[in-house]
């Protein structure tokens, strides 16, 4: 959800050329993203307003990483320093960052044809590699909150919250979602075994990879953006969420189980997993898209927000597969890459 900006043209003319001494005499509000971006002076720059959760620190640490990354030959932006040395500056509790433009467009969700879903795949595990390889220190998800019981009956007292104020008569398909969600959070509770679960890989990662980070020319990635949400994770979440995201045949929630095989061969090219990344993969996707009511807590609270109910639904799709097929994905992946 984009925030209300604080700049206005006179404003990011005055501090573009107090900061940066650079000239502006075009400004055109970009539509990407969940910040604010202003293209200027017909394209060459990029100004960026992130949202007023993001903290001076957090901008520098991506910052940081992008470099990096550069450095080793990933695609990614390129920032432009102020005249101070600096790459961010501070506006009315905003940060605000300026790099040059990057040729291209961006893809709708679930669209993506066979060549760039794989491109995905490769992408994310040479982004793993490098991380690996650096000495930037990024915070560390401890695995086992995901699956806790703690963390289920949270989230099962959350969805229930959420399933008093719906009419389930006028939202009969949001009521209907959220019991389902209930039982099956429940049910994996109960009766799912997590044994080993905290055995994945935990690894630097992007933290927020999709194709809706990447900017595409001439059908290819020309660069991957928003590594402000880098961190150590368990790689098997990234890998399974990004694929769901781009693959058109995973448009309507349902995981091509050949497909989802074929993005984590490309990626095992690159980077390996262990056989708890392969056995744990889609559950511990499955126990992610349960735990959360994003997307209808959102239009429950405020019911303009059609575009999040859309993206809940598409979620809840997932979760109903994954709960009914986790069990056949993950011996599919075992006998792919355990037994070779």
């Amino acid at each position: 959800m984009i925030e209300d900006t604080v700049l206005s043209e006179k404003i990011i003319k005055e501090i573009v050329k107090k900061k940066y001494n650079i000239e502006v005499f075009q400004i055109k509000k970009l539509d990407r993203g969940s910040a604010n971006l202003y293209s200027l002076n017909d394209d060459k720059y990029v100004l960026k307003e992130f949202q007023s959760k993001y903290t001076n620190k957090e901008i520098e640490k991506e910052i940081k990483i992008i470099n990096y990354l550069k450095s080793d030959n990933i695609p990614v932006p390129e920032y432009i320093k102020t005249i101070n040395n600096k790459y961010c500056i501070s506006y009315k509790k905003k940060i605000i960052t300026i790099q040059k433009y990057i040729d291209g467009y961006t893809m709708e969700s679930n669209t993506a044809n066979k060549t760039q879903l794989l491109e995905s795949s490769e992408y994310l595990a040479k982004i793993v590699n490098s991380l690996q390889k650096s000495k930037i220190r990024l915070k560390s998800t401890n695995v086992e909150d995901w699956y806790s019981k703690e963390t289920l009956n949270d989230s099962i007292k959350k969805h229930e919250e959420l399933l008093e104020k719906v009419d389930c008569k006028k939202d009969e398909k949001i009521y209907n979602d959220l019991v389902d969600k209930i039982e099956m959070l429940k049910y994996v509770r109960d009766k799912v075994d997590f044994k080993d679960m905290n055995k994945v890989t935990v690894a630097k990662t992007h933290g927020d990879y999709s194709v809706l980070q990447f900017i595409y020319k001439n059908k290819k990635i020309n660069s991957i953006i928003d590594f402000v949400s880098a961190c150590k994770m368990p790689i098997i979440w990234e890998i399974i969420r990004s694929y769901s995201y781009i693959d058109k045949n995973a448009k309507d929630g349902k995981i091509d189980i050949d497909n989802f095989i074929l993005y984590v061969e490309k990626y095992n090219e690159y980077a390996k997993l262990t056989k708890y990344d392969y056995k744990y993969m889609p559950y511990l996707y499955m126990v992610q898209l349960l735990t959360s009511t994003f997307g209808y807590k959102q239009y429950i609270l405020d019911n303009t927000k059609k575009s999040l109910l859309d993206f809940a639904f598409f979620r809840t799709k997932l979760c109903k597969f994954l709960y009914n097929n986790s069990e056949l994905i993950s011996n599919r992946l075992q006998e792919k890459f355990c037994n070779n």
